[in-house]
């Protein structure tokens, strides 16, 4: 059996004090990371209007398609029943928006995932510094 070094009062202030120390550290980290996000979005935006402009439009086309597509339509219960109606509301022609967004997310989604990847690359390897 190995001889243990008797542990002190020392050694335990002295340690003590080391994770108060990292503890602040990593607390001021957490707090400080949004503020370093939108730092870091305000330069792309700033070097990259243009893109980030796309990018916004984009994104909110995305997520309107998505809240469309995720929320039911209300049918009314004459709609259901009254056979003119229904072949009528059939009859009518795709959704103008749903047309667009199907012919405009393959040629996006590549453009905002890899600037996705790179951007959260960046604040990660902020971060870890």
């Amino acid at each position: 059996m190995k001889s243990r070094k008797r542990i002190t009062e020392e050694d335990l202030l002295v340690t003590e004090a080391l994770i108060a120390e990292s503890y602040g550290r990593m607390k001021k980290s957490v707090i400080q990371a949004p503020s370093r996000a939108l730092t870091s979005v305000g330069g792309t935006i700033k070097s990259h209007p243009f893109a980030a402009a796309g990018t916004a439009v984009a994104a909110g086309i995305v997520a309107y398609g998505l809240i469309r597509l995720i929320t039911p339509r209300a049918v009314s219960e004459e709609t259901e029943y009254d056979p003119r109606i229904r072949s009528r509301s059939e009859k009518r022609r795709p959704d103008l928006m749903m047309e667009v967004l199907s012919m405009i997310m393959p040629l996006a989604v590549p453009y905002i995932t890899d600037y996705l990847k790179k951007y959260m690359g960046r604040i990660f390897q902020r971060v870890s510094d």
